[in-house]
């Protein structure tokens, strides 16, 4: 793996393991906003995968990253810097 890759890829799993506590606690309560929390979760695994599997380049992800980003308000904002860090490594690679 390129270091721009590594990078991303570390960026990433970050957000993706927030992304995983924060679906079980909303999970947890039954809070309305689990739904978009299991899909932010769900994009960056599989984001993750590609990324790994060397299936796509990391600039292959950005609008993908700047979608996910927008998903980031109410409870899912505290991912949101993540997910901006991980959006400018792959803007950069």
């Amino acid at each position: 793996m390129s270091t721009a890759r590594e990078d991303l890829v570390r960026a990433i799993s970050t957000a993706r393991d927030q992304a995983k506590k924060l679906l079980t606690a909303l999970e947890q309560v039954g809070h309305p906003e689990t739904s978009r929390s299991s899909s932010l979760y769900l994009a960056l695994v599989s984001m993750r995968k590609r990324l790994t599997k060397n299936e796509q380049s990391p600039s292959a992800v950005v609008t993908e990253l700047e979608q996910l980003v927008t998903l980031c308000e109410g409870k899912l904002a505290r991912i949101k810097p993540d997910l901006e860090d991980a959006l400018r490594i792959a803007r950069g690679a």
